[in-house]
């Protein structure tokens, strides 16, 4: 591997949103770590040398005098012959024996200790002044002293301590050379702050798999084990799955349709087919020949009506289309349509009514909204029985508008219902193609009802026909 592709590398690790969180996190901790360390030692020149004095005890003062008699017995010379009383059963531990001279602030101790404990001890004997025998407990030893004794014309305080085995976690580490003191909480820090890292980055490196799936085409990608997260990436991972989920849907209406597409514009052109076939054959009458001719129209004109309605469903179904959206009486315009409309209901003998008076104003795209309307009164006149009438109701509330077209006709199953406004969906399949639809209409409309912001529904009413409803933010 090459120098460039190492560097390559790093740069890549270092620009991970894990790698990142996790530094900046760390860097925070080491910061504050540092920042205490040195406040604490601005306010104590040593935070745990704490030293707490008491009375000793009785045994502490028994051993204090037995050590100044053996001081004494061994004929020491002066403070460097200490370690002549090693051989009387002085053994390390349990006793250390310190002596400071009076006159010249002299320290001398029998066992070396650690150099840190050294420095404390000898710093504190030096500093203090004892009246009296007192013990002194540090961290890490118990002081005891002093006791008078003379060598060799010279006056020294004895003292004698010894190492505390009763240690809490505090006093241990602070036993611990300085930079593994140091070197503890900044292990832990990185512990902490690297499974913190980790879990803020574990959920955005499972909804980024999962993008990166869903862009290749697998629309079952769903984030797992992240959505009961309270947080904003439990959020995120609900709204991703809940756009998967529109896009699977989206997907499969398209495949849907397009099968529904071919499946339609296949019965026209077998029809097609058959009637160009018939026509011509030579055994067949000039009579019989313009019959499968008009029937050969009929078909064109059905593909060429089926095509249209596609085109139109295609347009609303794009959502970068751009309604155009202007004030406009909306009463005039179901006048409009009903007018329109009325002339086909007539060859049915069927009549439109309307009990809406009042001027209703809308902010719509009226060739929208019209289409809308007009596939639905289409729709009504088709399915209702000659003689019979259609009803059409607006109204405003403060909220929305509400436009209601009811037919006579036979209603449909309640479970069909819900399936009205898919494409090429049909109750009665036979029926529907005799009157010429192409089972786009109601599509159309609930499209174009979206684009409004608006809903569409559908339910049997009491007339046993059918009513739509149509419901309009009154913007």
């Amino acid at each position: 591997m090459t120098q460039k592709n190492v560097i390559a590398k790093i740069k890549l690790l270092l620009s991970s949103f894990t790698i990142k969180l996790f530094l900046w996190f760390w860097l925070i901790a080491i910061t504050s770590i540092v920042s205490t360390r040195f406040i604490s030692q601005q306010l104590s020149s040593d935070a745990f040398n704490k030293i707490v004095t008491q009375a000793p005890r009785h045994e502490e003062l028994r051993q204090l005098r037995n050590t100044a008699i053996r001081i004494k017995r061994s004929k020491m010379t002066s403070s460097d012959d200490l370690s002549k009383i090693k051989h009387q059963k002085l053994k390390k531990p349990p006793m250390n024996i310190w002596l400071k001279s009076i006159n010249e602030q002299q320290i001398t101790n029998l066992f070396p200790l650690m150099p840190k404990h050294q420095l404390t001890l000898t710093k504190y004997l030096k500093k203090q002044t004892f009246s009296k025998p007192t013990t002194s407990i540090f961290s890490h030893t118990r002081l005891v002293g002093p006791a008078l004794i003379k060598i060799n014309e010279q006056h020294y305080q004895l003292f004698i301590s010894r190492k505390q085995h009763k240690q809490n976690i505090f006093q241990m580490v602070q036993t611990l050379p300085y930079w593994v003191r140091i070197s503890i909480p900044a292990l832990i820090s990185f512990i902490l702050c690297l499974l913190l890292a980790h879990s803020f980055s574990k959920p955005i490196r499972l909804i980024k798999k999962a993008t990166a799936k869903l862009g290749q085409g697998e629309f079952t990608t769903r984030v797992e084990n992240i959505t009961q997260r309270n947080d904003e990436l439990g959020q995120l991972a609900t709204s991703f799955n809940e756009m998967a989920e529109q896009l699977q849907q989206h997907q499969s209406a398209q495949q849907r349709l397009l099968g529904d597409i071919s499946h339609e514009l296949r019965s026209p052109m077998t029809r097609l087919q058959m009637a160009l076939g018939l026509a011509q054959q030579e055994s067949t009458t000039i009579e019989a020949r313009e019959q499968y001719l008009q029937r050969c129209q009929r078909e064109i004109e059905r593909l060429d009506k089926m095509i249209e309605d596609v085109l139109v469903l295609s347009r609303l179904e794009n959502t970068l289309q751009t309604a155009d959206f202007q004030q406009i009486n909306l009463s005039s315009l179901v006048q409009s349509i009903i007018h329109d409309e009325q002339l086909m209901a007539d060859d049915k003998s069927i009549d439109i009514q309307t009990d809406s008076t009042e001027e209703i104003s809308i902010l719509a795209d009226q060739i929208l909204l019209a289409s809308a309307i007009s596939n639905i009164l289409n729709n009504a006149i088709k399915y209702s029985p000659e003689q019979s009438a259609i009803k059409v109701s607006l109204s405003s509330a403060q909220s929305e508008i509400t436009l209601v077209i009811s037919d006579s006709g036979n209603g449909v199953p309640e479970q069909a219902l819900e399936h009205l406004f898919t494409p090429f969906y049909r109750v009665n399949l036979a029926r529907d193609r005799n009157t010429g639809g192409t089972g786009l209409g109601l599509a159309i409309a609930k499209q174009a009802v979206i684009a409004h912001q608006g809903n569409i529904s559908a339910e049997n009413n009491s007339a046993k026909g059918l009513s739509v409803t149509i419901k309009i933010p009154n913007l």
